[in-house]
């Protein structure tokens, strides 16, 4: 198995940690180290690490560089150009066929949080046993807890007969029931969502993935056509002396489009494997509150915090203090001379912060 990770993000939901310099990937967000290491030590648990490979853009090659030291340097793939995630996989899959190997690629996000490493490790073997005999894109469905409105969602059809829930258990040793997809959803309302979780079949889209790289380069040649010839160019070049412009070139000529929207909604041949992974996408500042550990008033923190007659907020503040009294849910943010406080529910709205800064407003 190839362990393909997605780095190159530049979100900026969590300012002021979060920067164009140093964007969420990076961060420490529970003491474990950056986002991006954990990932990278989970996904070396389960694979050789020489097959790890490293997705970024080029101003944040020195920064995964200097988390994964382990990690070969030509398993770091920059990408020329921002171009979203459905060329920058391609172009995985295209440098792992380079290497004369079409083993199953997983693909996961380098700032996503999983806390059941068992359940991880488990849907994995199913996802790899069925990308690896069957002409499949794989998704992994989160079994959803309740009506959330921050996530797509993944419609299951009926089941993927080459891998019914008793084949799926003669693989990981448990029920583990492979569907078909029936359809892809945007992001719903609350009653849409709160329709989907009473219903049942309704998965969060986790964004990790699994195919053969011959799979996923068949698909985009189907259904992004225009890209076949500059993904071959760069196929080719990997490995070779002065490969760099032809891949720079290639790229630049590759589809601007999400593996979503350009290969899988598209494609007949996607499965869910429903998982339960502890799974956190840790989209916002209030994501932490269900990530980090909290006192008995709800109070989560990273860094010292004192609490009197507060209770449900998040502190963040790595090596500082942080003392409150008498507030209720809000959340705190502290970087050096920066202070970020907000109500929870509302740390969706930093970007608008960001842009009040950028146009010189105050108040």
């Amino acid at each position: 198995m190839y362990a393909v990770i997605l780095a190159g993000g530049k979100g900026k939901r969590f300012w002021p940690y979060s920067t164009s310099g140093r964007p969420k990937q990076f961060i420490d967000m529970t003491g474990a180290g950056s986002m991006l290491l954990v990932t990278a030590r989970r996904l070396a648990a389960l694979t050789d690490p020489s097959k790890i490979i490293v997705l970024t853009v080029q101003d944040q090659v020195e920064l995964v560089r200097s988390e994964l030291p382990w990690v070969h340097p030509g398993n770091i793939f920059a990408e020329p150009s921002g171009r979203n995630t459905a060329p920058s996989l391609a172009a995985a899959a295209a440098l792992i066929r380079s290497r004369g190997s079409d083993e199953p690629m997983l693909c996961c996000p380098s700032d996503h949080l999983i806390a059941d490493a068992e359940g991880f490790s488990t849907a994995v073997s199913l996802a790899l046993e069925v990308s690896g005999k069957s002409d499949v894109l794989v998704t992994f469905g989160i079994e959803p807890d309740r009506p959330a409105t921050g996530y797509g969602y993944i419609e299951a059809g009926d089941p993927f007969d080459a891998f019914s829930a008793e084949g799926a258990a003669a693989v990981t040793g448990k029920t583990a029931p492979v569907f078909r997809v029936k359809r892809f959803h945007e992001k719903p309302s609350r009653e849409k969502a709160a329709e989907y979780l009473a219903k049942g079949g309704f998965f969060w889209n986790s964004g990790i993935f699994a195919w053969r790289p011959s799979v996923l380069i068949d698909a985009w040649n189907t259904f992004l056509p225009g890209g076949r010839e500059p993904l071959e160019r760069i196929g080719r070049a990997f490995g070779t002396a002065g490969s760099e412009e032809t891949i720079r070139s290639g790229y630049a000529a590759m589809p601007e489009i999400s593996v979503d929207y350009g290969i899988l909604e598209k494609a007949e041949n996607v499965v869910v494997i429903p998982a339960r992974l502890g799974w956190s996408d840790v989209g916002s500042w209030d994501s932490l509150h269900e990530i980090l550990p909290r006192d008995d008033r709800g109070n989560a923190g990273t860094g010292k915090f004192v609490a009197l007659d507060s209770g449900g907020n998040v502190f963040f503040n790595p090596g500082g203090l942080t003392a409150a009294i008498g507030v209720d849910d809000i959340i705190v943010v502290a970087r050096g001379g920066t202070v970020l406080v907000c109500k929870k529910g509302e740390s969706e709205r930093v970007r608008e912060i960001l842009e009040a800064l950028e146009n010189g407003k105050n108040g």
